[in-house]
């Protein structure tokens, strides 16, 4: 089951993401939002970021974020939003009121703003996760005006009560973690949290080593205590295979190259594997080949619960004179009020490009059925070669994206195993435009 997202309007790169919930899929990108019939794919809402949070247009609302949460039954956002007057920097989240939204107004949607303790700290490229008492967002933070990096920090606001109505945000117990560190005092980078399928009272978070080439990913815990309000954990660290800084893409005919990030980890999901019992946690990153000029995704299976963390299984996709990058990852679980299903299998999605091989920039997936090996499948051809504003002129780097997505159905279609859906971009255009926004996004579940 494949079909269109939402194509490029005035602002570039795309950070797609979406959620699936039992009656409708949800995809955002940067600076607007549509909801989706699951079933037939037509669109029963469209509308912009701004309307979502509730803001006027003359502002900027940017790297959205959403999950399905199967035990609330609600689905939750974060986006970041700039306030042009005066300036202010704000994490615009809210959550739906019941399981199926049909708008993005104030009618289906409760609606909030986190802000900084300091006015001047920008919490740029938010990642939205949750565990059973918290919504989490992880956080890099700039300081204005300049935007100099000054760490990575963790949000964390309880999630609402069941019902309908949209409590104060007085209600909340929030709390911050400012400039994480890892167990040696170093800074860490970029904070993922799970979106937990099965839900636990502690959420998990993943970051990056601050300094490479690094062997070390680092685990941070949110639990709540006696009051309710959040509590962040210390440092864990789990030794993994060294990893650095990845190339930039290369692609056909245009010398202009692809930002494939900065080895960040950019999206986890964390269930029940059924065949160990381990809840287990799934993420990946884009990074260097061990010894060519090309980028490659390593993905991750790691038990975090223990003291340690354990990596339970790993592996680097690559393929020659390819470069792979923006990926998502996700197991089959299903869970759907009382119904828990599958979950010992997994999809990793991914772009591929190459001038070599001449390749436009498409969406390919792998998967692995019950710890197997993994399967490759292709999910969208490019069409041509990519530019846009970001990156006119020959040799420049076009931006790419921050974001893609994976997540699994609560109500799969499927036997045996549930299904994966998944949303990123592609190179959509012949000849695009140098001056144009030229994404083109793409919706798919696939069965591993």
């Amino acid at each position: 089951m494949s079909f269109a997202g939402q194509n490029a309007t005035n602002t570039t790169p795309s950070d797609a993401t979406g959620a699936i919930g039992p009656l409708s899929y949800i995809q955002l990108v940067n600076t607007t939002a549509r909801i989706y019939n699951r079933t037939t794919h037509g669109a029963i809402a469209t509308g912009t970021l701004n309307q979502l949070a509730n803001i006027g247009s003359a502002n900027d609302s940017f790297h959205p974020q959403i999950l399905w949460d199967p035990t609330t039954n609600r689905f939750y956002y974060v986006m970041l939003t700039v306030m042009k007057s005066p300036t202010e920097f704000r994490l615009s989240f809210g959550f739906s009121k019941t399981d199926n939204p049909t708008s993005f107004t104030t009618t289906d949607w409760c609606k909030y703003f986190y802000r900084p303790a300091d006015p001047n700290r920008f919490p740029d490229f938010p990642r939205l996760g949750d565990s059973n008492k918290f919504i989490i967002i992880g956080v890099n933070s700039g300081q204005a005006p300049a935007l100099t990096y000054v760490g990575s920090d963790l949000i964390a606001i309880s999630k609402p009560p069941a019902g309908a109505t949209c409590p104060a945000f007085s209600r909340f117990k929030v709390g911050t973690k400012l400039d994480l560190r890892d167990s040696s005092n170093q800074r860490v980078f970029t904070p993922v949290p799970a979106n937990q399928v099965d839900n636990s009272t502690t959420g998990y978070v993943v970051t990056r080593n601050g300094a490479l080439p690094s062997n070390k990913l680092w685990f941070f815990n949110v639990t709540a205590n006696a009051s309710g309000l959040p509590v962040f954990g210390a440092a864990r660290g789990v030794t993994v295979p060294s990893y650095t800084l990845p190339p930039n893409a290369q692609q056909p005919t245009f010398t202009q190259l692809i930002d494939t990030l900065d080895a960040r980890n950019t999206q986890a999901v964390q269930a029940i594997n059924p065949d160990n019992g381990l809840f287990t946690f799934y993420t990946q990153h884009t990074i260097r080949h061990p010894t060519q000029a090309l980028s490659i995704v390593r993905w991750y299976a790691i038990d975090p619960v223990p003291a340690t963390p354990v990596l339970v299984r790993r592996e680097n996709i690559a393929a020659g004179g390819l470069f792979l990058f923006n990926a998502s990852i996700s197991p089959d679980r299903r869970k759907d009020g009382a119904t828990a299903q599958f979950g010992d299998n997994f999809l990793i999605q991914y772009n591929l490009s190459s001038r070599v091989s001449n390749v436009p920039i498409r969406i390919t997936a792998a998967s692995s059925v019950n710890g197997g090996a993994l399967t490759v499948k292709n999910v969208r051809n490019g069409v041509g070669p990519y530019r846009d504003f970001t990156c006119p002129s020959p040799g420049n780097i076009c931006r790419w994206g921050d974001y893609s997505s994976a997540m699994p159905d609560p109500r799969p279609t499927t036997t045996g195993r549930g299904e994966v859906w998944i949303t990123n971009q592609y190179s959509g255009l012949a000849n695009p435009s140098a001056s144009g926004a030229n994404f083109r996004t793409w919706i798919s579940a696939i069965q591993p």
